[in-house]
């Protein structure tokens, strides 16, 4: 006894899209020798029950992963940028030719001289630190 069998028709326009899908169709019949019901049956299948991610859906979750790798590697690099940024001045007006601080430590206080607040006064970023630095 044949099995019933039931058919399904597939239509085409002659828009652009339809003629590239037919010709993609043409050219992987003449490669494969596959008739046009069983390609239809194994796009089908691999597009409505396959499990399995496809190479182009792997490829696109690849890529995401890459970008937010690239995002979090992006923000530190502008977190060291701003935090060395703001901290330049002060790290070069410490250098040892620039240097004209005099710091005495007297029972654990440090105790700086008339030219070290003169330079704080003329740094805003030293000027904006010092209060908070007057705590410890």
């Amino acid at each position: 006894m044949a099995a019933k069998s039931i058919r399904k028709s597939v239509s085409f326009d002659d828009s652009d899209g339809d003629r590239i899908l037919l010709d993609a169709i043409a050219s992987h019949q003449s490669e494969h020798q596959q008739s046009f019901s069983d390609l239809c049956k194994q796009a089908l299948h691999q597009y409505l029950l396959s499990r399995e991610p496809t190479q182009s859906v792997m490829l696109f979750m690849e890529l995401q992963h890459q970008m937010a790798q690239l995002g979090a590697r992006v923000a530190t690099l502008e977190d060291n940028t701003t935090i060395a940024s703001a901290f330049s001045p002060a790290i070069q007006a410490d250098s040892p030719t620039e240097q004209t601080e005099q710091v005495t430590a007297d029972k654990d206080d440090i105790v700086t001289t008339n030219e070290d607040v003169k330079s704080a006064d003329s740094d805003p970023v030293l000027s904006r630190l010092a209060p908070l630095l007057e705590d410890f």
